[in-house]
């Protein structure tokens, strides 16, 4: 079943049957529900036995294949590192190879790999299905690869591709596939649905996600209480650089990136006379910080933050790296 947000938008995909489009681009933010969207679609086409609604049974033959991974018309394809878990080393391989890390790109001989699947007919005289995700993570070689097949494509062969930034994805894949934008669902509507899931999110919680329910359920909850003493300390004029650093040298630079950023943006809501986005809960906090910290200052801090986060996961010297952060945030005011 999709997500209750997402009912306007599955009666125009059931509208569709009969004469779907041979590729559908779900584009969107992260936490919103289009990978989660994309699979029931996948599940309704298959299914032999779907509802008026348009979605799958369930309960075929094909249903029980689709939830077991082992559906002989679905393919999906992803990068590596996304696998839930590595397949084990073939005999023969090296030693070396098998400890590789696992690529965060959809690579082209994983395109190339189709090529069987989409020109041999279907197992179960229905459609044959190929979900993307994330469509952004396709080398140029891969999607140059897709785009053969999206130009010419095969009878009952339906391309799902989901995006989180579609801007990154070719112009030429783009412009063959037919998009669905899905925005954030109302506060009020996801907060019900995160209760319903049996989640501690409070509307803070979920500004803090950027109102993508998704994204709030999985906020790990010992993390809250780690991001209110930093935020804390940031909050305070006399924390030092050296004293941000030593309180972060556990913790791990990708997230403390991403709260910094989330952080730096209300500064800048703030003094753009604006509202706070993700920390609505410490306006009172942020107002005092903003009259001394001039609105130049904190967009090139910004800018260097979204340059710092293109290697936050893997820095030389995290140690380092948290030095040289503090710094430039503390040279603000």
């Amino acid at each position: 079943m999709y997500f209750p947000w997402q009912d306007e938008l599955w009666k125009r995909l059931a509208g569709l049957h009969g004469r779907w489009p041979h590729a559908l681009l779900f584009h969107g933010r992260p936490g919103i529900g289009k990978l989660h969207l994309a699979q029931v679609l996948a599940q309704s086409l298959l299914c032999e036995q779907r509802s008026q609604a348009g979605l799958a049974c369930g309960a075929c033959v094909a249903c029980a294949w689709f939830a077991s991974g082992n559906h002989p018309d679905f393919r999906l394809v992803q990068p590596e590192a996304l696998a839930p878990a590595q397949e084990e080393v073939e005999a023969g391989e090296g030693v070396e190879e098998s400890k590789k890390k696992p690529s965060k790109q959809i690579k082209i001989e994983q395109i190339r790999g189709l090529s069987d699947f989409l020109n041999v007919g279907s197992h179960r005289n229905g459609y044959r299905v190929v979900l993307i995700q994330p469509a952004e993570s396709m080398n140029p070689g891969a999607a140059n690869a897709l785009l053969k097949s999206l130009e010419e494509p095969s009878a009952g062969v339906i391309f799902l591709l989901v995006s989180h930034q579609p801007s990154r994805l070719a112009a030429t894949v783009r412009s063959r596939c037919h998009a669905l934008a899905l925005t954030l669902p109302p506060r009020q509507l996801s907060l019900r649905w995160l209760q319903e899931q049996g989640s501690k999110a409070t509307p803070a919680t979920l500004a803090f996600a950027g109102d993508a329910p998704l994204e709030a359920a999985a906020l790990p909850d010992d993390e809250a209480e780690t991001r209110r003493r930093l935020f804390d300390l940031l909050s305070q004029p006399t924390s030092s650089a050296l004293s941000l650093a030593d309180f972060c040298q556990r913790l791990q630079p990708d997230p403390v990136v991403n709260w910094m950023l989330k952080w730096t943006y209300d500064l800048i809501a703030l003094a753009s006379k604006g509202n706070a986005r993700y920390n609505i809960d410490l306006e009172k906090k942020l107002h005092p910080l903003v009259r001394s910290m001039p609105l130049l200052k904190l967009l090139r801090f910004y800018s260097a933050l979204l340059s710092l986060h293109a290697i936050a996961e893997h820095p030389l010297n995290a140690r380092l790296f948290f030095d040289d952060l503090f710094i430039a945030y503390k040279e603000i005011g």
